[in-house]
């Protein structure tokens, strides 16, 4: 019955250009983008009208209770989520999701013609549910129909529209709710609608094949969240980045709850004036989101979430000290958007780009477990900032953005391969004039060895400008005198009474990280060149790596010249 309903309509699909059916992203960001407006519509219009059956005294219990049913699903069933992602065709599971929102869709219909209020919050589960087990698959098949280079930009894109369906939906939902004088089977018809027009959407995704996985369902989610975690740790900066990722709606959780009792107390405006004071931050998440994506074009932009984690901590902290003007906040609340949106792409490409394929599923959901765990630890910290330790809203968004800056000192402390590169390409290199000679060598070789000649910390980071995977090897006299070193992921101490052994086991453990080692060569590390050639060069036994001598020079006329060479400079 059902193939024969779709058939006229799979026809006309494929009657669709083969050029124009490719755009599966433009599909998958349509349907993603209808099921966000779903979600924000439905979820507030099912809060109206339980408040309309039980009364508006019951409001603060309403919302706590649908906020922790909508929550809920994302928890128990990320795990699952995962593993269906991987092991069936993403666009099917996509295909399947959507089936079940217009089911849902149509069941509303009937929960709000009976006003019933236990159906309604049944239908939310439900439709929570739908969207946990969605969303691994969303943003896992975005490597699979996107190519490489893309990713960030698709990234971008579904951010930003994400952001902008919760715009529209947040202020649809009242807008609807009014014009149809409170006709609410009528606004889950229009919810149908959308449901279905996201399910044609889904049916333009190209077909992608399962990647294989046997991974089973198993009730012990938590354990299996666990057990995912354990293995990205295995995988250079894949935990830090979904670690990123969650901090990211912590922050979004946090302003949503907290911008409302901030809009009472600092602007003395109504608690519906804080709701339309978030649709600024929404905004600017859109915004920021899509520039994210344009700025780290071909390469993962770590170091880019590294800058905007230290501008949100500073935008956290102007909100909560300059609370009494309305025009400065709504500034301070879209730049916190921007940089929001900015902060979250990388991290999201990232996780999508390195989970290893038969895996990314599962990685996507333990960064959901996270990310909806982030959101009860909004929940909490609202009220232990203002309940227990009786601070102000203000108050609260000062001491968030203490938390946001020391997150972020970590992030550049466990990415400060990222941040450096990122820094010395945007801030350094721009200014420097820098040019490069024999860059080939190192692309072409499959495992550089470097030697920074007479290196400094201005030459270290303008190579970085020029080569991001630098894994810095510093020799050192004291140990003690440098441990500040090991608090950078990508800066290596190493005894001068080791020499040659401590290197050799530094080198070939970055090089199997697909980092590229450098040797920080100064005055305390030197031989005559005769003899650190011949020893370089007879005392490697990994890979065999190819050993290129990096020189620096400045000059007003010629600017910044990077010189990589096979044979010492001068030799």
């Amino acid at each position: 019955m059902a193939s024969g309903i779709w058939a006229p309509i799979k026809r006309l699909l494929e009657k669709i250009p083969q050029r124009e059916r490719n755009h599966s992203l433009a599909f998958l960001n349509c349907a993603q983008f209808f099921q966000a407006l779903n979600d924000n519509i439905f979820k507030l219009i099912m809060v109206f009208l339980i408040i309309q059956i039980q009364g508006p005294d019951k409001a603060s219990t309403i919302l706590s209770a649908a906020g922790a049913i909508f929550v809920i699903p994302f928890l128990l069933f990320s795990s699952t989520a995962g593993v269906l992602a991987d092991r069936f065709s993403k666009q099917r599971v996509i295909f399947m999701m959507k089936w079940a929102e217009t089911i849902i869709m149509g069941l509303a219909i009937v929960a709000f013609s009976l006003k019933s209020v236990w159906g309604s919050y049944t239908l939310l589960f439900f439709l929570a549910m739908h969207s946990a087990l969605f969303s691994p698959a969303k943003y896992g098949i975005i490597p699979e129909i996107v190519p490489k280079n893309k990713i960030s930009r698709a990234n971008g894109l579904v951010t930003s529209f994400t952001y902008l369906a919760i715009i529209i939906g947040t202020f649809f939902a009242s807008f609807i709710t009014e014009i149809t004088h409170r006709n609410f089977p009528l606004i889950a018809g229009f919810c149908l609608l959308n449901a279905i027009i996201g399910l044609l959407s889904a049916w333009g995704i190209k077909p992608t094949p399962a990647q294989g996985s046997q991974k089973k369902i198993t009730p012990f989610f938590v354990r299996e969240i666990y057990q995912t975690l354990v293995f990205c740790r295995q995988k250079k900066h894949l935990l830090t980045a979904i670690f990123g990722s969650a901090f990211f709606l912590f922050i979004g959780a946090f302003t949503q709850l907290n911008i409302i009792p901030f809009a009472i107390q600092s602007l003395h405006l109504e608690d519906i004036g804080g709701g339309y004071l978030f649709l600024a931050t929404a905004l600017g998440i859109a915004c920021g989101a899509y520039i994210g994506g344009k700025v780290s074009k071909k390469r993962v932009e770590l170091g880019l979430s590294c800058i905007a984690g230290l501008l949100l901590s500073l935008l956290l902290f102007l909100l909560g000290s300059y609370h009494t003007n309305l025009v400065i906040d709504v500034l301070f609340l879209i730049l916190l958007g921007v940089c929001g949106g900015i902060f979250i792409v990388p991290f999201d490409t990232f996780i999508q780009t390195f989970s290893p394929q038969e895996k990314r599923g599962q990685s996507i959901a333990a960064a959901n477990f996270l990310s909806f765990t982030g959101v009860l630890l909004a929940s909490f910290c609202l009220f232990f900032f203002s309940d227990i330790l009786t601070l102000t809203a203000a108050g609260g968004f000062v001491l968030v953005g203490a938390i946001t800056l020391l997150f972020t000192l970590y992030l550049i402390c466990a990415l400060s391969d990222h941040a450096f590169s990122f820094c010395a390409r945007f801030l350094l290199k721009p200014f420097l004039r820098v040019s490069t000679t024999n860059l080939q060598l190192v692309e072409k070789s499959a495992t550089p060895f470097l030697i920074l000649q007479e290196g400094s910390w201005f030459k270290a980071l303008l190579l970085m400008s020029v080569v991001p995977q630098v894994q810095l090897l510093i020799p050192t006299e004291k140990k003690r005198k440098y441990s500040w070193i090991n608090l950078f992921s990508s800066l290596h101490y190493i005894s001068i009474q080791d020499k040659f052994e401590a290197i050799r086991a530094e080198a070939a453990e970055k090089t199997e990280e697909k980092g590229i080692p450098c040797l920080f060569q100064h005055s305390a590390f030197a031989q005559t060149p005769f003899e650190r050639q011949k020893g370089w060069k007879a005392f490697f036994s990994f890979n065999q790596p190819t050993i290129l001598y990096v020189t620096v020079k400045r000059s007003r006329e010629a600017g910044t010249q990077i010189t990589f060479s096979k044979d010492i400079p001068g030799n």
